[in-house]
C-alpha cells in the first residue's frame, strides 16, 4: 500500500519537475529570441518595440497566455510577436528587414552553443573520470545516444547513478542540455520558409528582395497550416533531420579536446 502511494505521488512530482525544466528552457529561448528581434529593429532605427516595453528579457513582456500554457503541458509554445514598423528603418528597408528577421535565429544559435559548452563543463565534473575516458565527453552529450536523453528526461540518476561522480550536478546539466536543445529547435523551426515564421522573411528578403507581401488573413491561414504540420509530426521530422547534424558541428570542439 505504501509503495503504491509513493508511486502515485511520484508521478505528479516528476511531471511538475519535468515541466519546470521544460518551461525554463523554453522561456529562455523564446524571450531571448524576441529580444533579438527588438534589439535588431532598434539598431535599424525602429524604436516601436522599445516604446512598447519589448526591448527587455523580462518574460512577462513577451509571454502569450495560450503559448505559455502550451509550454507547460505540451512541451512547446510561442511568445507574442515583437511589433516592428519598417517605415522607421534607417537605410535599405529590405536589408533591415532581413537583419531583424534573422536576429532571433542568431540569438538562439548563440545560446545553443553557450549552453552546450556549459553542459560539457558541468558534465566533466558530474561523470566519473573513467566514464569520460571510455566513452568520450561528446558521446555523453550527443543526441544520437541515450545518456543525454536520460539527463533531459530526468531518469539519469536511476539509470547511470553508479557512474556519476557528482550526482548533485544533474539538475545543472539537465537545464543546460535542455536549453541547448530548445534553442537549436527554435532556430531550425524559425528558419523554415513558411509564413509567418522568420524563414519566410529571410527568403523573401534574400531571394525576392522583399517583393512578397501577404495579408493578415494569409498569415493566419499559414499559421494554421504550421500547427497542423506540427500536430501530424511532419515538422518534428524535418526539424530533427537538421538538428542532429547541426549538433555534430557544435560538438566538434568538444570531440577534439575531450574525445
Amino acid at each position: 500500500m505504501l509503495d503504491t502511494m509513493i508511486s502515485t505521488l511520484g508521478e505528479p512530482i516528476a511531471f511538475f519537475e519535468s515541466a519546470f525544466f521544460r518551461m525554463a528552457a523554453v522561456l529562455i529561448g523564446l524571450c531571448c529570441h524576441e529580444w533579438g528581434h527588438a534589439y535588431a529593429a532598434y539598431l535599424c532605427g525602429d524604436n516601436t518595440a522599445k516604446r512598447r516595453g519589448r526591448l527587455t528579457l523580462n518574460p512577462l513582456r513577451h509571454l502569450d497566455p495560450i503559448g505559455t500554457v502550451l509550454m507547460l503541458f505540451a512541451g512547446f509554445g510561442y511568445a507574442k510577436p515583437v511589433p516592428v514598423d519598417p517605415r522607421n528603418f534607417k537605410g535599405n528597408r529590405v536589408r533591415c528587414d532581413f537583419l531583424v528577421s534573422i536576429a532571433g535565429i542568431v540569438v538562439n544559435l548563440i545560446l545553443c552553443v553557450l549552453f552546450t559548452a556549459a553542459a560539457a563543463f558541468a558534465s566533466l565534473a558530474m561523470w566519473a573520470p573513467d566514464v569520460i575516458a571510455y566513452s568520450g565527453l561528446s558521446v555523453l552529450l550527443d543526441y544520437n545516444y541515450v545518456a543525454v536523453w536520460s539527463i533531459i528526461s530526468g531518469t539519469a540518476a536511476e539509470e547511470f547513478g553508479a557512474l556519476l561522480a557528482m550526482p548533485w550536478l544533474l539538475p545543472v546539466v539537465r537545464l543546460c542540455a535542455y536549453t541547448a536543445l530548445v534553442n537549436m529547435n527554435l532556430a531550425v523551426f524559425n528558419l523554415l520558409p513558411i509564413p509567418p515564421l522568420d524563414g519566410y522573411h529571410v527568403v523573401n528578403d534574400l531571394i525576392f528582395k522583399g517583393r512578397f507581401h501577404l495579408s493578415e488573413k494569409a498569415f493566419r491561414i499559414c499559421m494554421l497550416v504550421v500547427m497542423v504540420l506540427a500536430w501530424r509530426g511532419i515538422l518534428g521530422s524535418i526539424i530533427s533531420a537538421v538538428v542532429y547534424p547541426l549538433q555534430q558541428l557544435i560538438l566538434l570542439p568538444i570531440r577534439f579536446i575531450w574525445g
